[in-house]
């Protein structure tokens, strides 16, 4: 099937892609990797009037920062990038452990990390991983800018906070803790999560200080695991706390998705099983870089 019409733009600039986005006056969808977004055109489950197509500014909306502070990415960085990068690894190896299993090459090679967090996919992989790693999304329009948390930015279902005049421009996190990892169980055909978990732990003598679990493909969009967090946070991680933790998952599912790939009941099971391995290999992380 072929999109509707649609105008095309191209931004020369942030600047021109903000003033096109502030007019107002059409139904505009911004274009960066197209990795999502085309193919929702074919279907003609987005038809949009205007495409603004902004994947000439990689060289200012592209870089990334990654060090002992924390990370910058900006919102045109490529999954391949983020994959490659070494300080990603070292810093964020959940991010790594997602982006290994992220669909497939072409698509890392061409999708965006501001792109997977504008499209609001709520069976998406790198979502739960940022959400779990507390990032925050910086957004910029024609009268400024603003940042805000990625919890308080998904909102449903392909359903963001982002305004019709603004862009995604990066996305920044803190600081992490070794203990992290990410664990999924994919649709064969479009290796999108049906449940995917992102744990991130850490450890203060030998006791969980501090747990933040996210899931993907469970619910209408990624959430946290409050009650799993909760039930492993000053515990010792032995086998039965983390079993009995991820158990949890199902508590703060809201409505759970069913559909011809699997139901609602199916994705909390998977959700709790890759919760534990999860849960495992972030507490072996944890310990391995406090020995």
């Amino acid at each position: 099937m072929y999109p509707a019409s649609f105008v095309y733009l191209r931004a020369a600039s942030v600047a021109e892609a903000l003033g096109f986005l502030s007019d107002g006056s059409d139904d505009i969808k911004v274009l960066a990797g197209g990795q999502s977004l085309l193919p929702m055109m074919k279907l003609r489950l987005a038809t949009p009037d205007v495409l603004l197509d902004i994947g000439g500014l990689r060289p200012s909306l592209g870089a990334l920062s990654v060090g002992a502070a924390g990370a910058r990415f900006g919102a045109l960085a490529t999954h391949r990038t983020l994959l490659l990068d070494p300080g990603v690894a070292v810093r964020y190896p959940a991010m790594t452990d997602a982006l290994r299993v992220l669909a497939d090459p072409q698509v890392r090679a061409r999708g965006t990390i501001g792109g997977a967090v504008a499209h609001g996919d709520p069976a998406a992989d790198l979502p739960a991983v940022l959400l779990a790693l507390d990032a925050s999304v910086e957004l910029a329009r024609s009268g400024g800018t603003r940042t805000v948390s990625l919890d308080d930015f998904l909102l449903g279902a392909f359903e963001t906070g982002l305004a019709e005049d603004e862009l995604v421009t990066g996305l920044s996190l803190g600081p992490a803790p070794a203990g992290q990892a990410y664990e999924k169980f994919e649709q064969p055909a479009s290796h999108l999560p049906l449940a995917g978990v992102c744990a991130v732990v850490s450890l203060a003598g030998g006791v969980v200080s501090r747990a933040r679990i996210a899931v993907t493909g469970v619910a209408g969009r990624v959430f946290r695991a409050r009650a799993a967090e909760a039930s492993l946070t000053g515990q010792e991680p032995a086998a039965a706390v983390v079993a009995t933790a991820a158990s949890r998952i199902g508590e703060d599912a809201p409505r759970p998705l069913s559909d011809i790939h699997a139901s609602g009941p199916f994705r909390v099971h998977l959700a709790s099983v890759l919760a534990e391995r999860a849960l495992r290999r972030a507490v072996s992380r944890a310990s391995e870089g406090s020995s």
